[in-house]
């Protein structure tokens, strides 16, 4: 029952997203004379962030990386629900190379064609066609860059002073941010470490999360700070305070930095 409402969800949205047509798919190829070859002249690899148009939500927030064997993995999360959506697979390009089309979409059909240029991904429409250029930045995805260690995040002790919206006093619970995009700390009881990115500015993924398994006598904080590293996709840092947020929703964690 679930997937059929997800399918009929996702049918709704992406005919608001476009216009359905009932037209086969279309190859865009060079949309004018000077558009070249991406998948020869660009390095189009990488992972890709942005927030596109959704019918009965306020956006989705869509992370793509594509990888140098044709392969591609894909996150979506609608951004006042919960839950992260994923698929992976396989990309072909189009014969100009400046296309790309991901296959094992099944019912995702919603992401399936995206116009390639330098550093990012438009998204296109469900029969391969350019949305209106009025449009045209709501449906683009950002190659993501590397993190600074100069980013603000970096080279700090952040310890958890506040988790869904209650104190925290008697814990250990702490998290640090490396410059090779790793992360790790300590969630009241277990150590954990994982990855991040930072897509956008103030935006933020968590990934790849594995911890210790220990059993403690008091787990409301180690359950809760697990939650919000899953479902954390912003933050904000105002005088050596650390927020992860989710959407809308009040404040998930607080954490305050001690300096390394």
């Amino acid at each position: 029952m679930k997937r059929i409402f997800f399918y009929v969800m996702t049918s709704v949205m992406t005919c608001s997203m476009y216009s359905c047509k009932s037209s086969q798919q279309t190859d865009t190829g060079m949309i004018s004379p000077d558009v070249e070859n991406y998948r020869e002249t660009s390095q189009w690899t990488g992972t890709y962030y942005g927030t596109v148009p959704c019918a009965d939500c306020p956006g989705i927030d869509l992370e793509l990386t594509l990888n140098s064997d044709l392969t591609y993995s894909m996150k979506w999360t609608y951004q006042d629900r919960q839950g992260v959506f994923q698929n992976s697979g396989k990309f072909t390009w189009n014969k100009a190379g400046t296309q790309i089309d991901l296959k094992d979409i099944k019912k995702y059909g919603a992401f399936e064609h995206f116009l390639v240029q330098d550093e990012k991904l438009i998204l296109l429409s469900l029969t391969g066609d350019l949305m209106s250029s009025v449009n045209m930045h709501n449906y683009t995805l950002t190659k993501t860059k590397a993190v600074s260690a100069s980013d603000g995040l970096i080279n700090k002790y952040w310890k958890l002073v506040e988790i869904m919206g209650r104190p925290v006093t008697a814990s250990e619970a702490y998290i640090q941010f490396k410059v090779d995009g790793t992360v790790n700390g300590n969630l009241g009881c277990n150590t954990f470490n994982g990855n991040y990115t930072t897509p956008q500015e103030l935006r933020i993924r968590f990934s790849n999360l594995t911890n210790t398994l220990k059993m403690c006598i008091d787990m409301r904080i180690e359950n809760d700070l697990t939650e919000a590293l899953k479902t954390a996709d912003s933050y904000n840092l105002n005088d050596n305070q650390l927020i992860l947020n989710r959407a809308r929703m009040a404040p998930l964690a607080r954490f305050e930095a001690v300096f390394l």
